[in-house]
């Protein structure tokens, strides 16, 4: 199953999980690889955080839903 197609349970991550790589959508050519996907306390939705390739110490948190929106990141081959 794709993981665009999953559905959403409590401990479902939509498929994706750590080394999993995307790269962004309209900036320049960057590959962020997913370090884990977190749940934080008052938060409904799982965020997820990036370390961005060749760049170790660049790094970004995300929700599953943004990193999962084909308009902003898309799976790098």
């Amino acid at each position: 199953m794709s993981i665009w197609r999953r559905r959403p349970g409590r401990e479902e991550n939509y498929g994706i999980a750590a080394g999993q790589r995307f790269f962004l959508v309209g900036r320049t050519a960057s590959i962020w690889e997913v370090v884990n996907v977190a749940r934080y306390p008052g938060e409904v939705a799982p965020h997820v955080r990036l370390s961005r390739v060749g760049a170790q110490h660049d790094g970004k948190t995300v929700s599953l839903e943004v990193l999962r929106d084909r308009r902003f990141y898309q799976p790098a081959p």
